[in-house]
């Protein structure tokens, strides 16, 4: 009973207090004047307390958001790291497949000149075969001509002729051969009539 009535007690007190500062709030006297700045201060502490909560909130998630986007950017340039390193590797591995290339180009130019004076002077000589060869078969020409000519014209220079062929078809070789005991005597070679295919 004694808890009860002071439960009671305590009710009616509350709420005569209540009833007091609503009186003093909305009565017009000096001190529910003070009553009502003190309030009023208190709220606009709250209120600012309350907003710089709310600011310092937002600026703790942005500096969050920060050192997540700077995590990432770190993480970014490792892996840029890493790719700036293979890239290094394989260059070098290139340049030295690109210098092997250049020595093996330098020695395929060098072979090349070898292989143009090598062809030249094969064609030089080829050409001089060929002017040797015609020089002597238009010399061969020139002497069955007269021949001919001296043989139509029954001159008497038609031994001269044959002598003149055999000189060049024989050769001045058994003419002026080292006489040692062993070689023979020269001898007259008939000389058969030479005709030209051409």
């Amino acid at each position: 009973m004694s808890l009860r009535n002071a439960n009671l007690q305590a009710k009616n007190n509350i709420r005569k207090a209540a009833q007091e500062e609503r009186e003093l709030l909305l009565g017009g006297g000096e001190e529910s004047t003070i009553r009502r700045r003190n309030l009023q201060t208190k709220a606009g502490i709250t209120s600012a307390a309350e907003s710089i909560t709310e600011s310092l909130r937002r600026t703790r998630q942005l500096m969050v958001q920060e050192v997540e986007r700077s995590a990432n950017t770190l993480s970014t340039f490792e892996e840029s790291t890493s790719v700036l390193k293979k890239a290094e590797g394989e260059y070098k591995g290139h340049r030295s497949l690109l210098m092997r290339t250049r020595r093996l180009l330098s020695t395929m130019q060098r072979q090349d000149v070898m292989d143009r004076v090598i062809l030249v002077t094969g064609f030089l000589m080829f050409l001089s075969a060929v002017l040797y060869v015609v020089s002597k078969r238009v010399g061969l020409l020139k002497l069955q001509r007269k021949l001919f000519a001296a043989i139509k014209a029954g001159s008497k220079g038609h031994e001269e002729v044959a002598v003149e062929i055999q000189r060049v078809v024989v050769g001045d070789g058994l003419n002026n051969a080292p006489a040692d005991g062993n070689t023979v005597p020269q001898a007259e070679i008939p000389v058969p009539l030479v005709y030209d295919e051409l």
